[in-house]
C-alpha cells in the first residue's frame, strides 16, 4: 500500500514537472553572463554588418546581370527582406521595385502585398502619411491569404501607431478602437503559426491572463525559429512580455538580452529590445551599460532611418536623464567625501601643532641653576 501511495505521489510530481516545462517554466537565468554576451556582440558587431552587407552585394550583382522578369522580381524580395530591419530607404527602394515587376507580370495580388509591406515599412519608420496613402492603393479583393495577413497587419500597425502619439484623445479612442478591429481580421486570415498569428494569439493569451498557455506557445515559437536569427529575437520580445505582466523582473531582462543579443548579430539596426533593456539596467543600477547600450542604439536606429522615432526618443531621455542623476549623485558624494576629508585634515593639522606647542615649553628655575653652576664652575 505504502509503495502504491509513494509511486502515485512520484508519477504526480513527474507530470506536473513535465506540465511545467511543457508551459515554459525559465529557470534562474545567470544575466551577467548574457550582458557580457552582448558586450561581446557589440564588439564585433562590424562582422555581423559585414556579413549582411555581403548577402545584399551577392543578391545586387545577380539583380543587375538578370533579365528575367520572374527571377528579377524573386531577387527583389531578397533584397527587401535583407533591407527591411536594416536600412529603411532601402527597404522602401526595393518594395517599390517589387511593386512594379509585379505590375509588369500582371501579379495584382503581389502588387498588394508589397503595398502593404511599403506601408508597415514607412509606418515603422514614422512616416504615417505616406504609410495610409499606400494602404489606400491596395485593391484588397486581389489579395490572397498572406496578402490579406500583410495588408491588415499594416492597418493595425499604423493605427496602433497614430493612437500613441496623437494627443486629442478622441483620436487616440479612434484609432485605437481601429487598431483592436484590424488586430481581429488578422487573426481571422493569418495561418496558424505564422509569425503574425502566434504574437497576436501571445497578446491574446496574456490580456485574458492565461499565461501558462502564452508561454507554453512562445516556447513552441522558440523550437521553429534558429537562435541568432531575427525571427528568434522576435520571438524572444514578446516571451519578455508575458514574463512583464507575470513580474518576473529577471526573466523580463532575460529575455530582452536574448532577443537584444539575436538582433546584433542578424546586423538589424530596428533596435527596439536593447532600448528597453538599457531603461531596465538603470532601475538596477548599472547606468555604464545602459549608456553604452543607449548609445549603439541610436548608433543603430539612425542607420535604419535618419529620426530617432517618439518611443525611441522617450527611452534615450530616460536612460540619459538616469546616467546623469546618478552622475550627479556620484560627485555629490564624492564633493561630501572630499570636505569631509579636508576638515578632517586640518582638523588633524590643528592637533598636530598645539600637541607640538606643548611640548616646547621654557626651561624651569633648577634648569636655569644647573646651567650657572656649570658656568662658574668653568
Amino acid at each position: 500500500m505504502k509503495r502504491t501511495i509513494v509511486s502515485l505521489l512520484l508519477l504526480t510530481f513527474i507530470t506536473a514537472g513535465s506540465a511545467l516545462s511543457a508551459q515554459g517554466v525559465d529557470k534562474d537565468p545567470d544575466l551577467e553572463k548574457l550582458y557580457q554576451q552582448i558586450d561581446d556582440a557589440i564588439d564585433h558587431s562590424p562582422q555581423y554588418v559585414a556579413k549582411r552587407l555581403g548577402q545584399i552585394d551577392d543578391s545586387r550583382k545577380m539583380l543587375s546581370e538578370e533579365n528575367d522578369l520572374e527571377k528579377q522580381f524573386a531577387l527583389a524580395e531578397q533584397l527587401f527582406a535583407l533591407y527591411m530591419p536594416y536600412r529603411n530607404d532601402s527597404a522602401l527602394y526595393f518594395a517599390n521595385l517589387c511593386v512594379t515587376l509585379a505590375d509588369s507580370l500582371q501579379r495584382k495580388d503581389m502588387v498588394g502585398l508589397y503595398r502593404s509591406q511599403m506601408a508597415r515599412q514607412c509606418s515603422n519608420a514614422g512616416m504615417y502619411v505616406e504609410s495610409l496613402d499606400l494602404l489606400k492603393q491596395v485593391d484588397r479583393q486581389a489579395l490572397d491569404r498572406e496578402g490579406l495577413t500583410k495588408y491588415y497587419w499594416a492597418w493595425m500597425h499604423i493605427c496602433g501607431e497614430i493612437g500613441s502619439y496623437s494627443q486629442l484623445e478622441e483620436n487616440r479612442k479612434k484609432y485605437f478602437a481601429l487598431q483592436d478591429s484590424y488586430r481581429d481580421s488578422v487573426l481571422s486570415v493569418a495561418e496558424e503559426g505564422s509569425e503574425e498569428f502566434l504574437h497576436l494569439k501571445m497578446d491574446v493569451l496574456s490580456a485574458r491572463k492565461l499565461f501558462q498557455d502564452a508561454l507554453a506557445l512562445s516556447e513552441n515559437w522558440l523550437g521553429k525559429v534558429a537562435d541568432g536569427t531575427h525571427e528568434n529575437a522576435y520571438a524572444a520580445f514578446y516571451r519578455s512580455m508575458v514574463y512583464e505582466k507575470l513580474g518576473n523582473n529577471r526573466l523580463v531582462r532575460y529575455w530582452l538580452g536574448k532577443s537584444a543579443l539575436n538582433d546584433i548579430k542578424s546586423a538589424v539596426n530596428d533596435q527596439a529590445s536593447l532600448f528597453m533593456l538599457a531603461e531596465r539596467l538603470c532601475e538596477d543600477g548599472d547606468y555604464d551599460r545602459a549608456y553604452r547600450y543607449v548609445r549603439f542604439c541610436e548608433k543603430c536606429n539612425t542607420a535604419f532611418s535618419p529620426q530617432l522615432r517618439n518611443y525611441q526618443e522617450r527611452y534615450v531621455n530616460r536612460v540619459m536623464q538616469a546616467v546623469y542623476q546618478a552622475a550627479n549623485d556620484r560627485y555629490s558624494q564624492l564633493l561630501t567625501i572630499a570636505c569631509v576629508g579636508a576638515l578632517l585634515l586640518i582638523a588633524v593639522v590643528v592637533w598636530l601643532l598645539w600637541k607640538r606647542k606643548r611640548t616646547i615649553v621654557a626651561p624651569t628655575t633648577d634648569d636655569y641653576e644647573v646651567g650657572h653652576l656649570d658656568a662658574i664652575r668653568q
